[in-house]
């Protein structure tokens, strides 16, 4: 995890990229409300979606079922040249995976087991 470099590790760095590239779905972006942080999104196939960065959710349910940011919210992010990495979910953070893994897994002792006699099983 040290080697983490934007906070996030290697697996989430690769779906952010596999979702960048899915950016171009989107044909117009509208801001709604910047008080808010609400947009609109015309998708290529005339579909629109809302979009709120601050609740961090998108009409598409993406972001909030996989605490990424969908293609639509990533096209409004790059627009405003904001950095991706503030809008992944906390639960994908060095943060939240140091107190994780902050507690090691003691072995158990055994010596009150029965011990197995390796000649006749």
């Amino acid at each position: 995890m040290q080697l983490w470099k934007n906070g996030v590790g290697y697996k989430i760095e690769k779906k952010l990229r596999e979702t960048l590239g899915l950016v171009r779905s989107v044909a117009d972006i509208t801001l709604f409300s910047s008080t808010i942080g609400q947009y609109g999104v015309q998708l290529t196939n005339n579909r629109r979606l809302v979009i709120n960065l601050t609740r961090r959710t998108c009409s598409c349910r993406w972001w909030q079922l996989r605490g990424l940011p969908c293609a639509h919210a990533m096209a409004i992010i790059e627009r405003e040249k904001l950095r991706v990495y503030d809008y992944v979910s906390d639960c994908y953070k060095l943060s939240a995976q140091v107190i994780v893994y902050l507690n090691v897994t003691h072995p158990v002792e055994t010596h009150d087991s029965a011990h197995v006699d390796d000649s006749t099983g």
